[in-house]
Order: structure tokens, then C-alpha cells, then sequence
């Protein structure tokens, strides 16, 4: 994409620079400028001066459009980093919040069996207090043998 607007551009630098070159303003910018840098060595004509200044235009031209295409692949492949950054949390934070309810059910599931073993613990209890009691009861009352006993002994 780069190198075929670079490529398209340079049509585009061309026209600039034909209109340039028959501006008489631009004209007479470009021969200011020649004799701005003039020096006793180097002297410019009038219109290679023109010619000068319309070839650093249509460069001009080029590098303004190569700089704003990769100014914009760069913010398009930022943006591009940014919504894969950004589906990748997402997808780990999908993942944490799976995790967290499978946690859930595996507790209250525990909770659920605690509560069974808790009230079967408590039946346990109830019986082995009252096996007690019909135990101890027995053991204080007389029972049938110490009747019989107590009977042959008279």
C-alpha cells in the first residue's frame, strides 16, 4: 500500500509542479530564494532557479504523501495491537469468570453434602443417646432375672 500511493503520488507532484513552474509568483519566490543563497562561487539563473524550486516542490509533494500513508499504517497497525491486547483480556477474563462459576457449584455442592453428613452426624447422635438411655434404664430397673432371684431365695 505504501509504495503504490508513493507511486501515485508522483502523477500528483507532477501536476503541482507544472502549475508551479507557470506561477509567475512562485516564479518569483524561487529566484529570491536563488539569490538569498547566492554566493561568489555559485551563482543561479533565473530559471533554474524556477526549475529548483519546482523539482524540492514536487519531492515536497511525495514525501508529504508517504509521510501521512505511514503515518496512517502505523496508527492502523497500533489499533490493530490494541483490539487484539484488548480480545486477549477479554478472553482471559471469560476464562476467570468459567473458572469462578465452576468453583461456585463445586462449593455449594460441598455445602450440600456437609449439610447431609451434618443432619446424618445429628441422627447418629440421637440414636446413640437414646441406645444410652434405654441402656442405662435397663441397668437401674430390675429386670426379670433379679425378679425370679429374689423369688427362690424366699
Amino acid at each position: 500500500l505504501f509504495l503504490g500511493v508513493r507511486q501515485a503520488a508522483r502523477p500528483v507532484a507532477k501536476v503541482a509542479m507544472a502549475g508551479a513552474e507557470r506561477s509567475p509568483m512562485f516564479q518569483e519566490a524561487c529566484a529570491r530564494a536563488a539569490q538569498f543563497v547566492q554566493s561568489d562561487r555559485i551563482t543561479m539563473p533565473r530559471q533554474q532557479a524556477v526549475q529548483a524550486g519546482c523539482t524540492l516542490l514536487g519531492e515536497s509533494v511525495v514525501f508529504a504523501v508517504s509521510s501521512i500513508v505511514l503515518v496512517y499504517e502505523y496508527h492502523k497497525a497500533k489499533e490493530a495491537e490494541a483490539r487484539k491486547k484488548g480480545e486477549e483480556r477479554q478472553a482471559v477474563r471469560d476464562e476467570a469468570a468459567a473458572g469462578t462459576r465452576e468453583v461456585q457449584v463445586q462449593v455449594q455442592a460441598l455445602e450440600a453434602h456437609l449439610r447431609s453428613q451434618a443432619a446424618e452426624l445429628q441422627a447418629l447422635r440421637q440414636e446413640v443417646s437414646s441406645a444410652a438411655q434405654r441402656g442405662a434404664e435397663r441397668h437401674d430397673s430390675p429386670g426379670p432375672t433379679a425378679a425370679a432371684a429374689k423369688k427362690k431365695k424366699k
